[in-house]
């Protein structure tokens, strides 16, 4: 074996090593928020049953891809430790003391912001005409509850956040008031209005779904609607959890977001209806596939399960859709006089392109 050789597999090496600590410190992220639950609930610490279980699936895992099942059940009895050790931290709760209501609270991402609020301390009322969020108290009416409340979070579906956010906004809130849109044009107006007659109002995109446990490591956008106290309230209620939080201005979010959000599932839909088309499975051609192929399929995957009417809405209530679908059908179109070129040139030239845009 060469030197290049063993290099090249130490480099593989390394690379996995990383990949594993940072599954390692995902890993401490979510017990943690599990602490917090069970701080907020009182379930006790430790489950020895749980922790068996945990312990035999990934040694079945293990044994299942050719593994040391000892060495799993090692790795896994160490894992559970350093959980239990997060879990057993008992720093301050940064919301203690606090009220807070979400409206839309029901829904995936509403979900998502009682928790986080009430794992911090806060506690959190919900208001959503579409259902009840169980484990919370649920009202029937505002009026009252936004009044009373510290923190209001508008998490409502995208198409009823306008509605829902003036219902919120006419009630004149003394307290915070955060949306948590992914597209915020068709919601820009009356937070520049609320900002601009003195209400506490800043909008938030957290950039990760209701799966996320928590936002420690993630990005959290927070716009400035006009009143930077509010704004630096937002930024520091995600700083404290750990988030990477960026500011960008308001006007500015939803062309970013047509590509961030909107290109990125629209080119994971396109793998997979162009995939749809080939008259094979997925499932004959994963038997086959290279790490490319992998990854492309797993993240088509995820996308083509998540909630129908809001990556729709992610699409249609953006302005700048349409200017990013143009550009990538111009793009499409390019490559595929690229691919059918018998010479290399321009394929070439826009493999470079790629390249070049990749790292700036």
């Amino acid at each position: 074996m060469s030197k290049q050789e063993l290099d090249d597999l130490r480099s593989e090496i390394d690379r996995i090593d990383r990949e594993l600590v940072h599954l390692i410190s995902r890993r401490r992220d979510v017990a943690r928020e599990i602490g917090l639950t069970k701080r907020k609930d009182g379930v006790k610490l430790r489950d020895a049953a749980r922790e068996r279980k945990v312990v035999d699936k990934m040694a079945a895992l293990a044994a299942s891809l050719g593994g040391d099942k000892r060495l799993a059940k090692e790795a896994a009895r160490l894992l559970i430790a350093e959980a239990v050790t997060v879990q057993k931290e008992k720093s301050a709760l940064p919301l203690e003391g606090t009220t807070a209501l979400v409206v839309g609270g029901a829904g995936n991402m509403g979900g998502w912001a009682c928790r986080f609020l009430s794992n911090r301390g806060a506690k959190v009322k919900v208001w959503d005409p579409r259902g009840r969020r169980s484990g919370y108290s649920n009202v029937k009416t505002l009026a009252p509850t936004v009044s009373g409340s510290d923190i209001t979070v508008i998490a409502s579906p995208l198409g009823l956040a306008s509605q829902e956010l003036k219902l919120v906004l006419d009630e004149a809130p003394k307290g915070l008031v955060l949306d948590i849109c992914s597209v915020k044009s068709h919601i820009s107006g009356q937070l520049r209005l609320a900002a601009a007659g003195g209400l506490q109002v800043a909008s938030v995109h957290p950039m990760f779904g209701p799966r996320a446990a928590s936002p420690r490591g993630l990005n959290v956008v927070v716009c400035d609607c006009g009143c930077r106290e509010a704004t630096a309230q937002a930024k520091q209620l995600f700083a404290d959890a750990g988030a990477n939080v960026a500011e960008l201005y308001l006007e500015e979010h939803d062309r970013m977001m047509s590509y961030i959000l909107g290109l990125s599932h629209l080119t994971a839909l396109l793998f997979g209806t162009t995939l749809a088309s080939s008259g094979k499975s997925t499932s004959e051609l994963r038997d086959i596939q290279g790490t490319s192929f992998a990854r492309l399929a797993d993240i088509a995957k995820e996308v083509s399960v998540e909630s129908r009417r809001v990556y729709h809405d992610i699409q249609s209530l953006n302005p700048h859709t349409r200017e990013m679908v143009e550009a990538a059908e111009r793009a499409l179109q390019g490559l595929k006089e690229a691919a059918l070129d018998a010479e290399h040139d321009r394929f070439i030239s826009s493999m470079e392109s790629a390249r070049r845009q990749m790292e700036t």
